[in-house]
């Protein structure tokens, strides 16, 4: 599912955050939005989620330009095409593991026993099944940041957003989580795009896109230089 932004702004009131970006990320890519914080990557990363919409410019997923999406239309395209791995683990403390996962399913008036067995299905795979009944509070950084991943996997989307899922964790949970969405992207097809300074994330990614104070694909001043690339030596900007 390819995703196209082109001329792309986006500003908080009279503060501009993201600057007329163009960037086009490949369908079945292991994207990585790479830069520090308050460079603007979690904001690319909201607008291209549907979170945020664009001041200005397209964005366009699978030939559709999402911004003409309007009321129930937009937040069914978002719910059944992304999946949103949230930066902060972002579970809702009062539910269960299992409860918290299924949460997209109960908006999407999915019957409670169906709900139940795509939990228990994710959690297995995954490898929290012995978790499901527990509260977040009561589960390890690694446990909780696997619950959020099954929670974006939850709708079969086909493209999965991950912002800094590394943030919280110690090395070896770290690369466990990486090696995951990894393993995501390429046994599902999904289009993966993470958000993340981290350069671990970089070994695994098909395109590294640097994104610096709201810019992306260029150094400093010199617009010549561009940064976004792909693994095989194919530019994109």
């Amino acid at each position: 599912m390819t995703i196209k932004l082109e001329n792309l702004n986006k500003k908080y009131g009279k503060k501009p955050v993201l600057f007329d970006i163009n960037l086009e990320i490949p369908t079945g890519s292991f994207t990585m939005l790479r830069g520090v914080s308050g460079s603007g990557k979690s904001t690319l990363m909201s607008v291209i989620g549907g979170i945020e919409t664009a001041t200005s410019g397209t964005v366009t997923i699978d030939g559709q330009d999402v911004g003409k999406l309007k009321g129930k239309a937009r937040t069914e395209f978002y719910r059944h095409k992304v999946g949103f791995v949230f930066q902060g683990f972002y579970l809702q403390p009062q539910l269960s593991i299992g409860e918290n996962i299924a949460l997209m399913g109960m908006f999407a008036g999915m019957a409670k026993k169906e709900r139940e067995a795509r939990a228990k299905e994710l959690a297995e795979k995954l490898g929290i099944a012995e978790v499901l009944m527990q509260k977040p509070a009561e589960v390890s950084g690694g446990q909780a940041e696997r619950a959020c991943i099954a929670r974006a996997m939850f709708m079969n989307p086909e493209i999965i957003l991950a912002d800094e899922p590394t943030n919280n964790l110690d090395p070896e949970n770290a690369r466990n989580v990486i090696e995951m969405l990894k393993r995501i992207q390429v046994e599902m097809g999904a289009t993966m795009i993470v958000a993340s300074h981290d350069a671990l994330v970089e070994k695994y990614a098909t395109q590294v896109v640097e994104v610096r104070e709201g810019r992306v694909g260029v150094v400093g001043a010199d617009e010549s230089e561009k940064v976004v690339r792909t693994y095989d030596g194919v530019t994109t900007v």
